[in-house]
């Protein structure tokens, strides 16, 4: 699956913007992959936050019978990482002896997935997987299932409000006045609703 590139003069980032129906395809390739590895999981771990609004759905195909959250975070706006993951939401469910699937969105540095192996392994886990819907060609770390590669900036359709925040920010340190922030805004895809909130 490809996704148009938008660029913005000034601005080194480049960002993709999935639609809610892209993802949703993703999430099933994934999935499918998982099916087809022949590999039973117990539960899956989404982590918090990215993974949660496609989790459902990943939960639905995949037929795993548990579905759980974990808080990991190492990210404080654009490309502002934190010098080590801070889990701020505990694992809701005993995880000792089972077979986890760990979901995200992206596969970054890779750093949050492999933190959290390692973390659930060390909880009792007998097995931990991995499986993200994107992962950017820099990572150090390779899900063992995954949808996409990009090395853009995503810009998902469930943090409208965040990217507009961060990116006006962002393009504003750049030198871009308040037109040309509005037009960006509108190019990635943020109505003028979202924009007024």
């Amino acid at each position: 699956m490809t996704f148009k590139e938008i660029r913005f003069t000034g601005d080194k980032a480049k960002y993709v913007t999935p639609s809610w129906d892209q993802l949703d395809e993703l999430t099933l390739q994934v999935a499918k992959q998982i099916k087809e590895s022949d590999i039973k999981f117990d539960l899956i771990i989404a982590l918090a936050k990215g993974a949660w609004p496609m989790s459902r759905s990943f939960f639905d195909y995949t037929g795993i019978k548990e579905l759980a959250s974990l808080g990991v975070k190492f990210y404080s706006g654009i490309n502002k990482r934190l010098d080590k993951p801070e889990i701020y939401q505990q694992i809701p469910t005993a995880i000792k002896g089972k077979k986890i699937l760990i979901f995200d969105d992206v596969a970054d540095t890779g750093e949050s997935l492999s933190f959290t192996q390692d973390y659930l392994l060390k909880e009792g886990a007998s097995e931990v997987k991995t499986a993200t819907l994107f992962i950017k060609p820099w990572s150090t770390f390779m899900p063992d299932f995954h949808g996409a590669d990009s090395d853009a900036w995503i810009i998902f359709p469930f943090e409208k409000r965040e990217m507009r925040d961060l990116l006006g920010k962002s393009w504003e340190k750049q030198g871009a006045i308040e037109t040309e922030i509005s037009k960006r805004h509108k190019e990635i895809g943020l109505s003028q609703e979202v924009l007024d909130l």
